[in-house]
């Protein structure tokens, strides 16, 4: 691919995002790459490590308690996607600190560690346990909060779609990283994006990240149901990165937060899209899923 005349930025290249410098503007997306620990036995024809020109893995979300996620399947690959229900299927929270944290540092991966809760006041509880025991790790580099999770204070709808309690979950989790960033993971599924990265913005988060899954359905032909058994899931991929941009430009223009960029990255020319709006970063995610090496392929040809 033959780089913009605009484009002069190295996307391997240390970059400053709040308190922190990252290694790189090239992320892999939360789920999508698990915790980060699964690509070092792997190599390809032109990069020996998935992790080469990788800024951050954004690790599998983690929940306050271990959770087995939702009835199979829940991943279903459609043609210009995916649509998912995986119900956050983790290890939890205290096993994350004792065996995956650590091994992500031992193994020098640069993450920022996804944090999911069904009250604002848990993500203060993880965030300050987290610091607590992160606190002297290199590799680590903040959190993103998933904030499109049910509230199950507020009769189990997606709080991530109100910017009050958008702003409630970044304070509560704000002053225990005072050197590290903290992310807010926006949900598209509203009318206006930018009231909820307003919110965040206000609340003291050093960036957000748009977008996360939209809400879709598709059927079985065959049998006439849904292929998901809880009907509804995530759907991401290629077909949603209009979307995506959609809401990028309504943030950057409207607030002015720093975002990274997230929606159907496939390669390069995707990215830049991203770029060209505005976005510090990207992530890439169902892309990385098909392809362990899609993010490093694509951080490399960015940089050539």
């Amino acid at each position: 691919m033959n780089r913009p005349g605009w484009w002069r930025l190295d996307p391997c290249a240390p970059f400053a995002l709040g308190p922190r410098t990252l290694p790189g503007r090239i992320w892999t997306a939360s789920g999508c790459f698990g915790y980060g620990l699964h690509g070092h036995d792997i190599a390809a024809p032109d990069l020996a490590t998935p992790y080469e020109g990788i800024g951050a893995v954004v690790t599998k979300t983690v929940t306050p308690q271990p959770r087995p996620g939702n009835p199979m399947p829940r991943l279903v690959e459609l043609p210009f996607g995916a649509i998912n229900s995986i119900g956050l299927e983790n290890v939890g929270f205290a096993a994350f600190l004792r065996d995956v944290l650590p091994e992500l540092e031992a193994r020098g991966v640069p993450n920022v560690v996804s944090l999911a809760a069904t009250r604002p006041a848990e993500f203060g509880t993880m965030a300050a346990r987290l610091y607590e025991v992160g606190r002297g790790l290199r590799h680590w580099h903040g959190v993103e909060l998933n904030l499109s999770c049910p509230n199950v204070a507020e009769g189990g709808h997606d709080f991530g779609s109100d910017p009050a309690t958008v702003a409630a979950c970044v304070a509560a989790a704000r002053p225990h990283l005072p050197d590290r960033i903290l992310v807010a993971k926006l949900t598209p599924n509203v009318a206006q994006i930018a009231p909820l990265a307003a919110a965040a913005a206000q609340a003291g988060c050093d960036a957000v990240a748009a977008i996360n899954t939209v809400v879709g359905l598709d059927v079985d032909t065959a049998s006439g149901r849904p292929v998901l058994p809880r009907r509804f899931g995530g759907y991401s991929g290629l077909a949603i990165q209009p979307i995506a941009l959609a809401k990028v430009d309504e943030i950057v223009r409207e607030v002015g937060v720093p975002v990274v960029g997230v929606g159907g990255i496939v390669d390069a020319r995707d990215a830049l899209k991203f770029f060209a709006l505005g976005c510090v970063a990207v992530q890439v995610g169902t892309a990385q899923m098909r392809d362990p090496f899609a993010a490093a392929r694509l951080a490399a040809e960015l940089r050539r």
